[in-house]
């Protein structure tokens, strides 16, 4: 049986145009009026993931910064953890020597040298701000959620293994899009604070069901007792799955929900 259903947002729950398809939030509401516990479990800021969770109801819960922070519904904080400020300072190292756009967060805003093509197309932008620091070099960090690096899609897996070796290890590194590589905090994945969440809520990872597409969904999947991989999942993670949609994104939520939970 079902009590929990942890969701990842882009190209997941959410279709091309960035909404939730009625039929697919109309579910979300009977799961939560049959007391299913539903869980946003995003790459995303905290305030992208609020907007998303607020739609689906007042009890609906929030992991975001790919699992850097859980909050309650109300947005209490339940779990947060962040990168140090000598890692932030190695990947602007890194970037610089590469000429790639970073970025961090701070107070749930996006932390710039300058608005870029790399700021504008994160779809974060529409739900904060953009912070400009001028510049990298020099600056006074704060500690940050996550970190995040632009690059073109056919050169994504080699920076990513140059980063893993740059950093030591010391850092967890996924992607959300075919054009991202995310940092944050070794240990730190969507599968470690769904767990922890669950312990809080007392339901055992055999009713967890995870839906995702991409590398950063990965761990969350193998960990969920029903791990759910939409069609347009990258084929590393349909490997991964128990289930693969026949539908995509918001739709192929509906079709999993329908499956497994009523």
């Amino acid at each position: 049986m079902i009590k929990l259903i942890a969701l990842d947002l882009d190209n997941t729950l959410l279709e091309k145009d960035n909404k939730i398809h009625p039929k697919t939030l109309e579910l979300l509401k009977k799961c939560i009026s049959k007391g299913i516990f539903v869980v946003i479990a995003t790459g995303r800021l905290f305030l992208s993931a609020e907007k998303y969770a607020k739609e689906i109801g007042p009890e609906c819960k929030i992991l975001c910064y790919n699992g850097c922070l859980i909050t309650d519904s109300d947005g209490k904080s339940i779990f947060s953890s962040q990168l140090s400020v000598e890692i932030m300072e190695k990947v602007v190292e890194f970037c610089k020597e590469r000429n790639l756009y970073c970025q961090f967060y701070l107070n749930h805003k996006i932390l710039v040298e300058k608005v870029t093509e790399g700021t504008t197309i994160d779809p974060d932008l529409a739900n904060t701000e953009a912070i400009e620091a001028g510049t990298f070099e020099g600056y006074k960090f704060s500690p940050s959620p996550k970190a995040m690096i632009v690059a073109k899609p056919e050169d994504v897996n080699k920076y990513q293994k140059e980063l893993e070796q740059f950093l030591g290890g010391n850092a967890y590194l996924a992607q959300s899009q075919p054009y991202l590589i995310e940092i944050m905090p070794k240990g730190i994945n969507k599968a470690h604070s769904l767990e922890l969440l669950c312990k809080e809520l007392e339901v055992d990872k055999s009713e967890v069901m995870a839906c995702g597409d991409n590398t950063n969904d990965a761990e969350m999947i193998k960990w969920a007792g029903t791990g759910i991989a939409v069609a347009n999942s990258v084929d590393t993670l349909k490997n991964l799955a128990s289930y693969v949609c026949q539908s995509e994104r918001s739709l192929g939520i509906a079709e999993a929900i329908e499956k497994f939970c009523f």
